[in-house]
């Protein structure tokens, strides 16, 4: 039995209240996988007239005692269960020696929409379903670490922040690195931008009713508070009242809870929350910034198992408002792989410090009026939340932007995503598949695009075609939506090994391909491997191309003509500082991109 492994179980078949339970174990080889566990436990049970885990021979039923205490409801009962993916090993998946195995019947739980099936490409089936694994990982993490309160303590902060569950927001942990960046949030939901474009908009007009509350507001947070609960009281009243909403403390089942949201019921019987809300009596009180445990508690509300289908069905946008003292905070946040808050306005002063000051009240009320109509907004989605069509090894779209279309030759063209690009949270690129042709095209979010650059060298055959560079305007932070056909190849990075030197003939190839940049006065800022493409070889043996002629460019982010304002970025990545020897904010120059090449 050395290449055995035991797991003990209990199973539910029947969603009904006393649930009927029954216990036992199987003994099982580690490496296979588990969908063999799934089928050595049918096999095992499955009887003539069923095809799943009914018909149990002898079962051993729980006393209602013990199943009461242990699984009072469904959700507890899937809190408790071993959670695995068809592709996971048994022994790596299971890791003690003895497991504790949760099963339920199928038939009678809204299982999540699978994100692929088993046919189509497999390298694009191994990123779907390698994000899918990550993801359930990542909502198992967050679930099994600190509570909120515990959690957004500068030292658990910072803790956290440096392992695999950081909250995408900026903040790093010193020691241990990592990437907290993510792409703007607007792209993943427009009630952010309209939130953004509301409050400049100079026309927006505020009701009297709502500036007199405003102003009751600022004198309220202007007392000092030296006991938390009263301030909290009074404060969280008038707040409510400016934006139409009311408080409620709800409790998760792990009896975790935010302190304060919003709730909206949604077509799945299931409360989501546009709104949540961490109020304070000042500033640094608890120990913890009220922006931080407002992060860490929508990120406990979401990934509670009781929000399972409205992960399935959304990104689960919300906006998050800290509170403490005469300090506000406002910011969005979303659920795609990772949780990903932003600020949408700096911490603001509130506190009546100066006399003859009405516009504070006017600044004011102009961005909590704005949230009003944008938590409206949020309410009226949920209230509607509809469920999404997944495609057949495509990633879920609760990882993508909302963005779906882009206007060619004057036509609306719809398009679906498959995977991003690039393996990381803070991916802006995609592969995608166009609706009225099902070509394959890439979907690129930029904040500047060398579009000048790109087509020339796309009608050279040395970048891939060009289709659209448009602002997707300001709703969307004025990010550049660039659409271009997709190359079947492999970039340099991936055809060739990093601590070797690239062969002569394709070196050859790209300094030729910077020749004909060159014609067109145009310098490419940003020449490393993962940027150039070696486009597959035709399968007509008569149009085969050598090698030195499939050289593919395909990221124009960096890309002018030399001698205008063209500069590096801010936060210059150090391996482009290393490859091209500039600066952050420099101009960049025809010798930049010559030093790159010598060291490609």
């Amino acid at each position: 039995m050395a290449n055995k492994q035991r797991f003990y179980y209990v199973a539910t078949f029947d969603h009904r209240k006393p649930f009927l339970f029954w216990r036992s174990f199987i003994e099982i080889d580690p490496k296979l996988q588990v969908a063999d566990l799934e089928a050595a436990l049918a096999a095992k049970y499955a009887t003539e007239n069923h095809d799943t885990f009914a018909g149990l021979n002898r079962p051993t039923t729980l006393t209602p005692r013990t199943a009461n205490k242990e699984f009072s409801n469904i959700e507890t009962l899937l809190q408790k269960a071993t959670s695995a993916t068809e592709d996971d090993l048994i022994g790596e998946a299971f890791r003690e020696i003895q497991t504790f195995v949760v099963l339920v019947h199928r038939h009678h739980f809204h299982a999540p929409v699978a994100l692929v099936e088993d046919r189509g490409d497999s390298e694009v089936k191994d990123v779907v379903s390698q994000l899918r694994q990550d993801f359930s990982k990542y909502v198992k993490g967050v679930m099994e670490g600190k509570t909120p309160s515990v959690a957004a303590k500068s030292t658990n902060y910072n803790e956290i922040q440096g392992s695999d569950i950081p909250l995408l927001d900026g903040r790093f942990n010193g020691r241990a690195g990592g990437q907290t960046v993510a792409p703007p949030i607007e792209i993943y939901h427009p009630v952010f931008g309209a939130f953004s474009e509301r409050c400049k908009d100079p026309k927006l007009e505020v009701p009297n009713d709502v500036l007199c509350d405003i102003a009751s507001l600022l004198r309220s947070v202007s007392k000092i508070s030296v006991q938390e609960a009263p301030r909290d009281s009074e404060t969280r009243g008038i707040l409510a009242k400016i934006l139409g909403v009311s408080f409620e403390h709800v409790v998760n089942t792990d009896e975790t809870s935010c302190e304060f949201m919003c709730v909206q019921h949604t077509p799945q019987s299931i409360n989501a929350a546009p709104a949540l809300f961490q109020i304070k009596g000042e500033l640094g009180a608890g120990d913890s910034d009220p922006s931080v445990q407002a992060s860490f508690s929508y990120a406990r509300f979401y990934c509670n198992i009781e929000r399972a289908e409205i992960r399935e069905r959304s990104c689960c946008p919300a906006f998050l408002i800290g509170l403490a003292g005469p300090w506000l905070v406002i910011m969005g946040a979303v659920l795609t792989s990772r949780v990903i808050t932003q600020r949408l306005s700096p911490y603001e002063w509130l506190g009546c410090s100066r006399v003859l000051d009405d516009d504070q009240v006017l600044q004011v009320a102009r961005r909590l009026y704005s949230l009003r109509l944008s938590i409206a907004d949020l309410k009226e989605y949920y209230q509607n939340l509809p469920s999404p069509v997944v495609q057949p090894n495509h990633i879920h779209p609760r990882f993508c932007p909302c963005i779906k279309s882009f206007s060619l030759d004057g036509e609306n063209v719809q398009f679906v995503y498959v995977q991003p690009l690039q393996r990381d949270p803070s991916s802006v690129i995609f592969k995608a598949i166009r609706s009225d042709t099902e070509s394959p095209i890439v979907i690129k979010f930029a904040r500047r695009y060398g579009e000048d650059a790109h087509k020339w060298m796309a009608d050279k055959r040395l970048a891939p075609k060009l289709l659209t560079c448009k602002s997707l305007g300001e709703n969307y932070d004025n990010l550049l939506l660039v659409v271009m056909e997709f190359v079947k190849g492999q970039t340099l990075h991936d055809a060739y090994d990093s601590t070797e030197p690239l062969p002569e003939y394709v070196r050859y190839g790209v300094r030729k391909a910077l020749d004909v940049l060159a014609q067109g006065d145009f310098v490419f800022g940003d020449l490393r491997r993962p940027n150039v493409m070696l486009e597959n070889e035709n399968e007509d043996e008569e149009l085969k191309d050598p090698l030195e002629k499939r050289i593919r460019f395909i990221d124009f982010d960096w890309a002018g003509r030399e001698g205008s304002d063209l500069r590096f970025p801010f936060h210059l990545a150090s391996v482009v500082r290393k490859a091209s020897g500039a600066l952050e904010n420099e101009p960049i120059t025809r010798a930049h991109q010559d030093k790159m090449f010598e060291n490609l």
